[in-house]
């Protein structure tokens, strides 16, 4: 019983330290899965915001409400979406309407990679051209425009109203942290139109609230936990047979006082 004992809980200690090091390696060299490129935003309001071209500031009624409109429809954006491709990200417009190739109209994501924001990166497609830019000083422009297709979403194959973009992740730097969002404008001569990849532009706070994680623990931890627990469990049992009270010897009937 002693060996088994002596076994078990060898067990436990080499299992624990095993589970100890890969807890160590894990927070120095995250995992890939700390990062999600899988992205969905929705933007069902149809809410297209008037602008005064000269200032792109919004047109406001006459209570002060911005003027919002279902029009122009090439850039009331419906879904904007990533994915993670091995060593690309692809990303998605769809519109209401049809991909506007004009030079007047531009379909915008910003990439943020960062977990502080202090810089991001830009993919725009103007009239069949994509430009890969950043905000951070001394990043050289990228045309990627070969990476960039339209196709038809709905069931209207005439109707090519999503925009793919492919960009190569390795244009990308370090990625820490994963987020974006998205701009559709069409400017005119007096009056510009612009659409939101959701309710709060620019500020990447503003997506919506993932789910909570469930409070799960790592399959690793088991490995260290049952070993242990058991060679404890068998330890109390042995030290609860031990202390078992013994009957007192029986005396010879000669020797009663």
């Amino acid at each position: 019983m002693k060996t088994l004992v002596a076994l078990l809980l060898g067990i436990g200690m080499v299992a624990l330290a095993g589970s100890s090091a890969a807890a160590a390696a894990t927070s120095i060299s995250p995992t890939p899965s700390a990062v999600s490129l899988w992205l969905n935003y929705s933007d069902p309001a149809s809410d297209v915001v008037k602008l005064w071209t000269v200032n792109m500031t919004p047109v406001v009624t006459s209570n002060g409400s911005w003027m919002l409109s279902v029009t122009p429809t090439s850039v009331n954006i419906r879904w904007i979406r990533s994915a993670n491709s091995s060593g690309h990200v692809n990303l998605t417009f769809e519109t209401v309407g049809a991909i506007a190739n004009l030079d007047n109209t531009s379909y915008e994501f910003r990439l943020f990679t960062r977990a502080d924001n202090a810089s991001h990166y830009v993919v725009t497609y103007t009239n069949r051209t994509t430009m890969l830019t950043s905000n951070a000083t001394g990043f050289t422009p990228v045309d990627i425009s070969g990476n960039s297709t339209i196709t038809a979403a709905g069931m209207n194959p005439t109707l090519k109203n999503a925009l793919h973009i492919s960009v190569a992740k390795s244009l990308l730097g370090t990625i820490e942290t994963w987020n974006l969002d998205g701009t559709a404008t069409q400017l005119g001569t007096t009056y510009s139109y612009r659409d939101f990849g959701w309710e709060v532009p620019g500020n990447p706070g503003s997506t919506p609230t993932p789910p909570p994680a469930p409070s799960v623990l790592p399959s690793w931890i088991w490995l260290a936990i049952v070993p242990v627990v058991l060679a404890i469990a068998v330890v109390i049992v042995l030290a609860a047979r031990r202390k078992k009270t013994t009957p007192p010897p029986k005396q010879e009937p000669g020797n009663r006082p």
